[in-house]
């Protein structure tokens, strides 16, 4: 398999069945309806059943639907044929590296809609199908039945009835002991009772499914940790967390922090970036172009001679120290979320060892970054489309796996919404196939639409415009635009401030300072570059309030 083909995805999608041959053909035109093969159905004649508005799928197996794992995942399909033979469905499932599949009979609950439940145990990708068939013992055990009841000749039926059983392949032994029991005893007396007896019933619906067995396309669905659907956040400024006015913060001065944070009852902490910081067009205070000798620069125009996006700035520390941070995080029953910003700074190592990763102009220059009128002099963006997009990709991805090596999980991607989609599908699947607990948030201010679009695609979790819709038109049309989007069981939107966790007794007195201002930690409830502390909440339910699935 190539790494990119026309679209630039390196994962498989194409359908594979639980227990029969792929398909060459669907009766309907709906993408989630499919049908087996001529070959393995008896051609045209046998394509009988119709699987239709499965649930939950998103746009028809395209993208994977979200769910949170060790939890209950109802499933649900219209399931129908012609005539009035008995239908019998299962719901087959497994994770994507599994061999095996779990196969779950399915309940009719009425109008042909048929449900069953799976639980998948572990983070992780999944995929599941439903398959349908003919019960032919339970027909004919149902017409007999009918006919006795009418006081109708059943003599032939009752040979039918053993020949069904004799063409039964059990499940398992006692099965089938079970069924050449009874058969040997209604030969015998040509007594029908032993066919119709409930072990025989019981015996024959875990038989291996019938002659017109058919079954839906796969569908694929992510099960996420439980801090995928709520978590509260703490945004930090690392340099700034010095106790002593001018001097740059450390990792020592951040683990100083954390007994206070956790106090609150913060989830996440969350830190911008930590990288080396660029020299060439250094911005000074107030975003100003001239920058003094003192100035410490933009936290995102990452890379300098000490390194770039696999780097520290060394006034924080080493390495080493910044793993002594994540482990006092989690000590503290909290976890590290890091920034991820795809941009560079001129001074990035990355530019002397890749020039062809940057995009240059006709006088040879690198265009900086720009969001009219702004102008970000001291960054430029590599070139996620050109010729040499492919070896830019990998050490993009390969920047995640680094600090998921040093105890990274999550990650709050910066602007993602200005990168390519087909980029953001394939890293954040490559990188949970591998890491399935990681979780990445997309900080994408824009359009419901391509918010939407992210969630699809993989992020975990997404900021919302909700905050700076500042005049009450704004905030209150929120929720219908965001119906109007129908995220589906894809998104999981951030709406903030939302409460912390409870405080127990003991953190009374440290929680009633949460709305004091705080050495950096970023106001996310105005577009004032204010300090104080919030948590940063994520609703899952979100999703399935908007769109009602």
């Amino acid at each position: 398999m190539e790494l990119f083909g026309s679209h630039r995805f390196l994962f498989d999608i194409s359908p594979v069945s639980p227990t029969a041959p792929l398909n060459d053909a669907s009766v309907l035109e709906r993408p989630n309806v499919k049908h087996l093969s001529a070959t393995a159905s008896g051609g045209p004649v046998g394509r009988r059943y119709v699987i239709e508005d499965i649930y939950p799928s998103l746009e028809g197996g395209r993208f994977p639907v979200k769910r949170i794992a060790g939890e209950p995942v109802d499933v649900w399909a219209d399931i129908f044929r012609d005539g009035h033979d008995v239908a019998a469905a299962a719901l087959c499932w497994r994770g994507q590296a599994d061999p095996l599949w779990h196969r779950v009979p399915m309940r009719h609950h009425g109008n042909d809609r048929w449900v069953a439940t799976m639980t998948p145990p572990q983070p992780g990708l999944y995929e599941y199908a439903i398959e349908a068939w003919t019960d032919d013992y339970a027909t004919w055990r149902r017409d007999f039945l009918l006919k006795r009841a009418a006081g109708q000749d059943g003599s032939v039926d009752a040979l039918e009835g053993a020949a069904i059983i004799s063409s039964a392949k059990p499940a398992n032994s006692a099965a089938e002991y079970v069924l050449g029991r009874e058969r040997d005893a209604f030969m015998r007396s040509g007594d029908p009772a032993p066919l119709l007896s409930d072990q025989v019933a019981e015996a024959m619906a875990d038989c291996e499914p019938g002659r017109d067995l058919t079954r839906s396309a796969p569908l694929s669905l992510v099960a996420d940790r439980p801090l995928a659907r709520a978590g509260a956040w703490y945004e930090m400024v690392p340099r700034s967390q010095g106790t002593v006015a001018g001097r740059h913060g450390t990792f020592d001065d951040c683990i100083a922090r954390l007994p206070d944070i956790a106090g609150m009852g913060f989830d996440v902490v969350y830190l911008t970036p930590i990288h080396p910081i660029g020299r060439t067009n250094r911005k000074g205070r107030n975003n100003t172009p001239q920058a003094a000798a003192d100035d410490p620069g933009s936290l995102y125009a990452i890379g300098a001679a000490e390194g770039g996006h696999d780097a520290v700035h060394p006034q924080l520390g080493t390495l080493a120290d910044f793993r002594r941070f994540v482990a006092a995080c989690r000590h503290h029953d909290m976890e590290v979320a890091l920034d991820f910003a795809v941009q560079c700074s001129p001074d990035h190592p990355w530019l002397q060892q890749h020039p062809e990763w940057f995009r240059r102009r006709p006088d040879g220059s690198i265009r900086y970054a720009e969001n009219p009128p702004k102008k970000y002099e001291d960054i430029v963006n590599p070139d996620l489309t050109g010729a040499h997009a492919d070896a830019l990709w990998l050490a993009l991805r390969d920047i995640v796996l680094f600090w998921i090596a040093q105890g990274v999980r999550i990650f709050r991607v910066d602007n993602p919404h200005t990168k390519p989609l087909p980029f953001w599908e394939w890293l954040i699947r490559d990188v949970k196939a591998q890491e399935p607990e990681v979780i990445f948030l997309s900080e994408a201010f824009t359009r419901p639409k391509l918010m939407k679009a992210l969630a699809k695609l993989g992020f975990t979790q997404s900021y919302t415009y909700f905050t700076w819709r500042t005049r009450k038109t704004r905030p209150t049309s929120c929720p219908s635009t965001c119906k109007a989007a129908s995220p589906g069981p894809s998104s999981r939107g951030l709406r903030w401030p939302r409460p912390c966790r409870p405080p127990t007794a003991s953190t009374t007195a440290s929680s009633s300072s949460s709305t004091r201002r705080s050495r950096g930690a970023r106001n996310i409830s105005t577009r004032k570059n204010t300090r104080s502390r919030f948590a940063i909440g994520t609703s899952r339910a979100t999703s399935r309030t908007i769109s009602g699935r």
